[in-house]
């Protein structure tokens, strides 16, 4: 990110938060730099070569869907060739144009590929409706979003088609980073999580390059009222029905297998002057969107929420009426940081200051892990028997309250000299034991336990 990008975003983000905040997130960025010295590395020709000779990998056609309004030359010429450029063969173009003028028109015109397939419409009705028009000509089994000025990378189709060829996900996604206007030259590289739920129910971390099974995006559609946020609808949308047959059947197949993460950067989402990428101030309707959307999964769910806003663009917070665990028999157990000396003391973050924010605001977000420190943590009801059968102790929430204290075996346990490496080995275990079954596990870093 230039000096110019993150002075813009320290300006943004204390108009936002105050210049206290503002601060301690620009402190960050200089002392953290994550992934500065990022630089997209291209398959080398050799490697492209293999993928074009192996077109017996999948018989499945994709549909890049793109809705193009008045887009540059420039940005539709780099776009279109990013698609033939694709070592996998089997796909299409569907570009549905809702330009008033012949901008769009003429570029696509100079190609001959019959794979490209151009839609006039009689007028432009926003990205929803523009891509609905794009789907009804579409004949694809996956359909794959691409926004009019970014660009695929030449192995984009080639990888999800193996990623996709064998389960036949609802969803595929892969990681993404930034690139300039010229198209050359790539930063802020986004990799991604495997399919995350609570996260996700932070914010669209799945976002690009994405492709969705055509019979399920054939029957939802694509909703024009969350404009902006269409994306982040249809992903909830999707991850909404897996839950409810979930949460009807034990046996039905949870969501994280329906969803498959390609961990590869596939998709280059290009930053100009209007491009929300550059400028998240430029389309705040769009997190408006966003927040809607998280508004009706959560009312399709049954949960009496309150959907909120975070302190980071893009990013909510949905606060439940009771507890979490009132709502949600998927969750085993909540938990939240335990910290010493200003830094996390346990978990995927640890060593890491209080203050940060974490490489992609992570670290305050909710999000689902595999582990959870046990002093900083509650069950639900179901579960805890296991506590006990683990500790030896009768179960006592240890979730951070500021009059509670930790109980008293565990006060006796830190003090000896193994005490907190015991302590760990106790929580790693009972948290395996909670998730041996599917249940999920919750990380509500707001919650801090200070030693």
């Amino acid at each position: 990110m230039s000096l110019t990008q993150n002075i813009k975003k320290t300006i943004n983000y204390s108009k936002k938060n105050g210049y206290g905040e503002a601060v301690v997130a620009a402190w960050e960025r200089v002392t953290a730099k994550y992934y500065a010295d990022y630089d997209y590395r291209a398959p080398d020709e050799e490697t492209l070569r293999r993928q074009r000779a192996n077109q017996g990998i999948s018989d499945l056609k994709f549909s890049i869907l793109v809705p193009a309004y008045e887009t540059q030359e420039v940005y539709m010429t780099a776009l279109i060739e990013s698609c033939i450029g694709q070592t996998y063969e089997n796909w299409e173009l569907v570009i549905a144009d809702g330009s008033v003028s012949d901008i769009v028109k003429d570029t696509v015109g100079r190609y001959q590929d019959t794979r490209i397939r151009y839609v006039r419409l009689e007028g432009n009705d926003g990205i929803a409706e523009n891509t609905n028009r794009a789907i009804a000509y579409a004949t694809g089994d996956y359909y794959g979003l691409l926004d009019h000025d970014d660009l695929l990378t030449a192995d984009a189709l080639y990888e999800m088609a193996l990623a996709v060829q064998e389960r036949r996900p609802l969803l595929a996604y892969s990681d993404e980073d930034k690139c300039d206007e010229s198209g050359k030259h790539f930063y802020d590289p986004h990799f991604k999580l495997d399919f995350n739920l609570d996260l996700l129910l932070t914010n669209n971390y799945v976002c690009h390059f994405m492709v969705v099974r055509s019979d399920i995006l054939k029957k939802i559609g694509i909703r024009r009222e969350y404009d902006g946020s269409q994306d982040y609808d249809i992903i909830l949308r999707v991850v909404g029905s897996l839950l409810l047959k979930e949460k009807e059947n034990k046996e039905a197949e949870p969501v994280e297998k329906a969803i498959v993460h390609v961990p590869k950067v596939l998709y280059h989402w290009r930053c100009h002057e209007n491009s929300t990428a550059d400028n998240p101030q430029s389309k705040m309707y769009a997190y408006e969107a966003g927040k809607k959307a998280l508004v009706d999964f959560a009312s399709r769910m049954g949960w009496k929420v309150d959907v909120r806003h975070n302190k980071h663009l893009g990013f909510y917070r949905i606060e439940y009426g009771d507890s979490v665990l009132t709502h949600r028999p998927d969750l085993a157990a909540v938990g939240g940081f335990v910290a010493r000396h200003g830094r996390v003391a346990s978990g995927t973050y640890k060593g890491q200051p209080l203050l940060y924010a974490g490489y992609m605001n992570r670290m305050d977000l909710y999000q689902n892990t595999d582990l959870l420190d046990i002093r900083n943590l509650a069950l639900n009801k179901a579960y805890q028997g296991v506590y006990e059968e683990v500790t030896g102790q009768p179960y006592v929430s240890t979730f951070y309250a500021e009059e509670q204290e930790l109980p008293q075996w565990m006060q006796d346990l830190e003090r000896t000299a193994k005490g907190e490496e015991r302590l760990m080995e106790l929580g790693a275990k009972l948290c395996r034991r909670l998730t041996a079954d599917g249940a999920r596990l919750l990380l509500d870093p707001v919650c801090v336990r200070k030693l």
